[in-house]
């Protein structure tokens, strides 16, 4: 009224008032103002920095100004949570900086959480309803009208961005029309109880934490509103099958921008759903629906935590074995991640089949095949893979649109290798190196395209550095490890370094590599802690400083092979153990060398790793040297040699000519050594520089001037 009638008036006079709706005055010139500026979530930050920003700065001199507070470095995560917690907003903020003197800033952070109708101080003309928040929410409150009121409590079930296609699916459990949601949603943000910010071609709208607490209360106070949360796990459920399906074409980045924005209402929904007024199968099938974005966005001590509780509610209730399948294979492959591959993996891989096999689905049956087959390479069980992904390839025979081809072919590739099937592991590797390219579009193909690309080049490095081809596997290794840092494919990319560059560089002697990928694994771990390469990257760490010359290195060397059994973590531990007692020859360790080259060999053959079953015996010839038995080594690396020979390993089969050379020289058999040892580093074409051809070459150069 008063405004209206100053705009009435012909002097030059101005008025400038702060409302929470327009005034509604013909002539007003309306700002809308966000709230204050917040250091972000989780920054450490010193009372130097957080000072500078307005939010804090207001807290700062509010509670200066009431109980002469101090601002010290230790309260600066405190207050910006608080803040946070505020939503920027002033009157809040100065209301919660008005109890400092009653809290400390740490016990204000509890509180906020319990409530936020904390009391301003009492003040000589102080309007009673900026006293609290929550008494300036209920001033505004009760100047909606009632389809206004019912649609604002209804809108507090969204935990944060919501569009207005949401709202009119949850409001019409309450008898709300599109056109009541439509023009209330309008209302709502004009009286600025709701934002709206424009995102692409579409409006999303969100609740303020504070006001979404207080309309939380207002609909436990509407009977009408009773259905809000099982319209809302509706909703949230119909999203993200949705997600699912756009997974497939949608732009990866704007697939996770669109969905990612979206977690909060899938925790909300699934909280509700697995609750006591819940509905468990809907629940399931939220939990199913949800799978697509946790891969995506490798959240996965969540995902882990909430298909456990899905897998075994859902076995224990009335439920179809195709959802039954998807939640085990999801948990399957989110436990490969743990620090320990446990029998709860093998349990999940398991149940995986059986319930894939039940439903009748060839897809989840293949897709359940190959990760049992990876999760068993990984705990040593090399001919059990075989024999699961023998069937899983002839699934991939009957069709050959599975999308799980790709991966059983690359498995099955890998289990050959490590069986010591050097050249039919090849072939496949080189066959799937060829088919997929570093694709530069960004559609969902073409990211797929990548991944694979990148996870071929786990394997076939290694294969190839064993077959003679040192430089061809080091580069190999690197454009795996590239390609995803380009991606920001941080867990593929610890992948590539664990399986592929950094043992393609200590076996070539490249130091140089080897501290160059040593440290990017440990930068990838600081952002994704994968517990399994925690070990793997100690191991390699220790490796480098153990052949820099640092004695105490072979104890960590041992520390990290300890942990990774522990772990059960047992791909390669026969190799591992071996390097271990290589370490331990250097310094003339010999008990230990014989037990540690004891150890790789039990493994090696349990394990049924007929790929360093040669190197094996070759250090295990270099003990027996430095035991004294000569004759015995001798045999034994004639036995290497013919066992290198028979898988197609070049490199070792180097090594083990290079050994027996070196002792046929030393006992006066030069021209004997120089026969076996010549033809052999004359069908290398590369690598040259590498520790194994270098030796060979010295040796060679020496026998010839001794001639």
């Amino acid at each position: 009224m008063f405004a209206g009638r100053f705009m009435t008036d012909t002097s030059s006079s101005r008025l400038l008032a702060t409302s929470r709706e327009p005034l509604g005055t013909p002539t007003e010139h309306l700002v809308r103002l966000g709230p204050l500026g917040l250091p972000g979530p989780g920054c450490a930050l010193a009372t130097d920095q957080a000072i500078k920003f307005p939010g804090v700065q207001l807290f700062v001199r509010r509670a200066a100004e009431w109980s002469d507070y101090q601002f010290v470095d230790d309260d600066c995560e405190a207050i910006a949570r608080i803040c946070h917690a505020l939503d920027g907003l002033p009157l809040a903020i100065a209301l919660a900086a008005a109890q400092i003197g009653r809290f400390t800033p740490r016990q204000l952070v509890a509180q906020l959480d319990q409530t936020l109708g904390f009391r301003a101080p009492v003040t000589d003309g102080a309007t009673p309803r900026h006293e609290t928040l929550m008494a300036t929410i209920d001033w505004s409150f009760k100047l909606l009208s009632p389809r206004e009121a019912r649609l604002f409590g209804l809108l507090s079930v969204f935990s944060d961005a919501f569009e207005a296609e949401d709202a009119v699916f949850v409001a019409e459990a309450a008898g709300l029309t599109p056109v009541d949601v439509v023009t209330g949603l309008g209302s709502l943000v004009a009286k600025s109880l709701l934002n709206a910010q424009a995102q692409g071609a579409s409006l999303r709208y969100r609740l303020l934490d504070s006001t979404r607490r207080y309309a939380a209360e207002r609909l436990l106070a509407d009977p009408a509103c009773r259905q809000a949360l099982h319209r809302h796990a509706q909703r949230a459920l119909a999203v993200f099958e949705q997600s699912e399906e756009e997974w497939n074409w949608r732009e990866p980045a704007d697939w996770t921008q669109r969905y990612l924005g979206r977690i909060a209402d899938l925790r909300a929904a699934l909280s509700w759903a697995f609750g006591k007024e819940g509905d468990a199968v809907l629940g399931i099938r939220l939990t199913v629906a949800g799978i697509t974005l946790w891969s995506e966005t490798s959240i996965l001590s969540e995902a882990q935590s909430r298909l456990e509780f899905a897998l075994g509610l859902a076995k224990s209730i009335a439920c179809d074995d195709l959802l039954r399948a998807k939640l085990a294979c999801a948990l399957g492959w989110s436990l490969f991640y743990a620090r320990k591959l446990s029998n709860e993996n093998q349990l999940a891989w398991l149940d995986a089949i059986a319930f894939s096999r039940s439903a009748g689905n060839v897809e989840y049956q293949q897709r359940a095949l190959v990760g049992f087959a990876f999760y068993l390479l990984q705990i040593g069980q090399i001919p059990r893979a075989l024999t699961y992904l023998d069937e899983a390839t002839a699934l991939a025979d009957r069709d050959r649109d599975l999308t799980a081809t790709s991966e059983a072919d690359r498995a099955w590739a890998w289990a050959h290798a490590f069986a010591g099937e050097l050249s039919k592991s090849r072939l496949v590797l080189d066959r799937l190196a060829a088919t997929y390219s570093l694709a530069e579009g960004r559609s969902r193909k073409d990211a797929n395209e990548v991944y694979r690309f990148i996870t071929v080049r786990f394997n076939l490095p290694f294969v190839a550095w064993m077959q003679g081809q040192a430089e061809y596997a080091a580069k190999l290794a690197d454009d795996a490890v590239e390609a995803a840092d380009r991606g920001g494919h941080w867990v593929s990319q610890s992948n590539a370094l664990g399986l592929a560059a950094l043992p393609v560089s200590l076996e070539s002697g490249n130091l140089a590599a080897l501290a160059h990928y040593t440290e990017r694994l440990r930068r990838n771990l600081e952002r994704e802690r994968i517990s399994r390469w925690i070990a793997v990257e100690r191991y390699f760490s220790a490796c480098l400083r153990d052949l820099r010359g640092d004695r105490e290195a072979v104890e960590d060397i041992r520390a990290a092979i300890e942990e990774l059994i522990d772990c059960r973590f047992l791909m390669r531990i026969g190799s591992y153990l071996a390097t271990l007692a290589r370490a331990y020859l250097r310094q003339g360790r010999i008990v230990e060398a014989r037990k540690a080259i004891a150890r790789a060999i039990r493994h090696q053959e349990d394990q049924g790793e007929r790929w360093c079953r040669s190197e094996l015996w070759r250090v295990e010839a270099s003990v027996l040297f430095h035991e004294g038995e000569p004759q015995l080594a001798e045999s034994l690396l004639l036995q290497a040699l013919t066992e290198a020979r028979a898988i197609g390993a070049k490199t070792f089969e180097l090594r083990i000519a290079t050994d027996l050379a070196a002792r046929w020289i030393a006992t006066g058999r030069r021209p004997k050594a120089i026969r076996l040892l010549r033809p052999l580093y004359e069908e290398f074409t590369e690598g040259f520089q590498t520790q194994d051809l270098v030796a060979a070459s010295h040796l060679l150069q020496g026998a010839r001037a001794c001639a």
